[in-house]
């Protein structure tokens, strides 16, 4: 059938879903953007974020994911929100006020390959939502769609970064692969480039920008909120109060998202709607569960969620803080994580005195 050749054929399929069709790239080695990452790796720029380090292989080529696999339809979800997300408290980034993206572009994804196994003899595919170890953003950079920004973002110049990535990965080619996008670095234009911009760095508040197309996880506030296990060094407190769960400054500062269009398709968990920092930092098992229960805030796990609101707490000067305090420490299961930040909050109080 000749639809099936036909790129935005594809692309109206994935329409239906709520979803954009980045791209349809080959499944190859990636030689150059494995270099950069196995350098990014080397500089400690991963922070305690180890997992990272394994399954080099299968980074450096995507088809070792699994046998036969030749293609991949890239494609992401906006979840973009504009002002529907201010609320009155510091703020949580924009795409973990929704259900878990991975449960929610898998289900579409799978539905997308059963479509297509029907119409196309032989097709197997798999899919993939940040869930393997591929290097996702370069993939979709080999798409004719976008690039990949200073602040290290996979950008569509018509649509913006806020995107979540994922791909469906083909045994078969269904159509001509898409001619990478020509962007020339140090222009900016409706093809892409970033150009001599530097606004992610510059807004960026912690540095972890800094260096050109280069993130520091050492310095990012989404490492220290969501990823990172342990204390959190005062240094980096002060941008609690704007954020206390993930960052989108750099994206929100980047000239191409003022165009951003706002997803109203998607449905914010209304539990999450306007999130009090004092009951998530005093919060029990059956609150964590109930509220942030499938959504990607349990990325940081409780203690972690917990922790974070202590010292959003302290930086906003909540006079709730005493009170949140005592209660945790009334805890008779009251954690090492959160009995530490705990002292590195009466030891800045102290200072302040």
């Amino acid at each position: 059938m000749a639809k099936l050749k036909d790129r935005n054929y594809f692309s109206e399929l994935f329409a239906e879903q709520g979803l954009l069709l980045i791209g349809h790239v080959p499944l190859v080695g990636d030689d150059r953007h494995f270099s950069r990452f196995e350098q990014w790796l080397s500089r400690g720029h991963h922070a305690g974020m180890s997992f990272m380090e394994n399954h080099r292989a299968i980074r450096r080529d995507p088809r070792l994911l699994q046998e036969g696999l030749q293609s991949s339809l890239v494609f992401g979800l906006n979840y973009y929100q504009g002002d529907r997300l201010h609320s009155s408290n510091t703020r949580v980034a924009q795409y973990a006020r929704f259900q878990d993206y991975h449960k929610l572009l898998r289900k579409k994804a799978q539905k997308l390959l059963g479509q297509l196994s029907e119409s196309i003899p032989q097709l197997e595919g798999r899919v993939t939502i940040d869930s393997a170890p591929l290097l996702e953003r370069a993939l979709a950079s080999r798409s004719q769609s976008g690039f990949i920004g200073k602040n290290t973002c996979f950008i569509l110049p018509r649509e913006g970064s806020f995107y979540l990535l994922g791909e469906l990965h083909l045994n078969q080619q269904l159509f001509p692969f898409d001619k990478p996008a020509v962007v020339d670095p140090q222009q900016r234009s409706e093809e892409g480039g970033c150009g001599t911009c530097k606004r992610c760095q510059v807004n960026c508040p912690t540095g972890a920008l800094d260096e050109d197309y280069t993130l520091d996880a050492k310095l990012c506030l989404s490492y220290w909120t969501i990823e990172h296990r342990g204390l959190v060094p005062t240094k980096f407190w002060p941008w609690f109060a704007k954020y206390w769960y993930g960052c989108d400054i750099c994206q929100l500062a980047c000239p191409y998202n003022r165009k951003a269009s706002i997803n109203i398709q998607l449905p914010l968990k209304s539990q999450l709607a306007d999130l009090d920092l004092f009951q998530v930092a005093t919060m029990d098992q059956g609150f964590y569960e109930a509220t942030f229960g499938g959504s990607p805030m349990t990325r940081a796990k409780r203690v972690g969620l917990q922790r974070n609101a202590l010292i959003a707490l302290f930086v906003t000067q909540d006079e709730r803080l005493d009170s949140a305090i005592g209660m945790i420490e009334r805890d008779n299961e009251q954690n090492g994580v959160l009995r530490d930040t705990i002292k590195q909050i009466r030891a800045e109080l102290s200072c302040d005195r």
